[in-house]
């Protein structure tokens, strides 16, 4: 029975690195043959064969984070296959974000000034959406896989709904960021600014229980910092019984580099964020001073 699996095995080994060494055929180095306190063991890139007779289970083989384990006892075989623990820290923050955005005045208030009011939210609507496609992992710990840095990217789009009755444009003597009301024959349906970024934060995460390889509860925090790629304003309004949209590109005073802090949580499905700026959403003293802030669910994890 031994012999059977064996062959069965050395078969399976087979087929899977002449699969995946194709690609690299022209390599000296693609298999290695070791034997170590009597076990022989191979290895090729994704792929390695442990035979062992001596013990009752006598063949393992592990393709990637799976392990297939051969086991022989009492005249009988059978197989398994189990879940090997990763041996490196891996952070989350790679995937996709959906949530809201919005600004809170210096004193941490949503209620907005006089000056400031043709800013007002429409916070139901103001949703934000980021796509974070780099990470880069950096372990602290020598004998542990639970506590690490996270450096990572992501386009993130903000939209900013009022809905009121104003276009943002600068006033042409002080240069400052001024809402101008909107004709009253034109009945304003949506009024939106939109900004995207490119989001760089530096996260410390700690994961636990570190004794659970594979469902931890994780917290992570740390700064950020954004560089802005492009910002518009956009109104659709109803005038005459006709529908109109009008789209504007010109410079509104909106800061081109932004900070801040940020945390994320999650376990599991269940994945939290959010984010508070230090910087304002308007270059300094040329517009309402306004600090944004989002919260909302990490959809997908890469």
């Amino acid at each position: 029975m031994k012999n059977f699996f064996l062959i069965i095995s050395a078969f399976t080994f087979v087929l899977l690195t002449t699969t995946k060494g194709l690609a690299q055929e022209k390599s000296k180095n693609i298999v290695s043959i070791e034997e170590k306190n009597g076990k022989n063991i191979i290895k090729a890139p994704g792929v390695k064969l442990e035979v062992d007779e001596r013990n009752d289970t006598i063949t393992k083989i592990t393709i990637g984070r799976r392990r297939f384990e051969v086991i022989e006892d009492h005249d009988r075989a059978r197989i398994r296959m189990v879940r090997v623990p990763r041996e490196k820290f891996k952070g989350h923050w790679a995937g996709c974000d959906l949530g809201f955005n919005g600004y809170m005045t210096s004193d941490f208030s949503t209620d907005l000034p006089p000056e400031a009011m043709f800013m007002d939210l429409n916070a139901s609507k103001s949703v934000m959406f980021s796509i974070n496609f780099l990470q880069y992992n950096i372990g602290l710990q020598k004998h542990k896989n639970n506590f690490g840095m996270v450096l990572g990217a992501g386009w993130t789009f903000y939209n900013y709904r009022t809905d009121l009755p104003y276009t943002f444009e600068r006033d042409p003597e002080t240069g400052k960021t001024i809402g101008v009301p909107i004709p009253e024959e034109r009945k304003v349906e949506k009024n939106k600014i939109t900004t995207s970024f490119i989001n760089i934060p530096l996260l410390f995460e700690l994961q636990i229980p570190a004794s659970e390889q594979f469902h931890r509860f994780y917290i992570s925090a740390g700064p950020y910092c954004g560089f802005k790629l492009g910002g518009h304003t956009k109104v659709v309004y109803k005038e005459n019984g006709d529908r109109s949209k009008d789209k504007g590109r010109d410079d509104i005073n909106l800061t081109a580099f932004q900070y801040g802090a940020m945390v994320r949580m999650g376990y599991r499905f269940i994945n939290l964020y959010a984010s508070y700026n230090f910087s304002t959403l308007y270059s300094e003293n040329r517009g309402p001073e306004l600090y944004p802030f989002t919260i909302g669910l990490s959809l997908i994890q890469f």
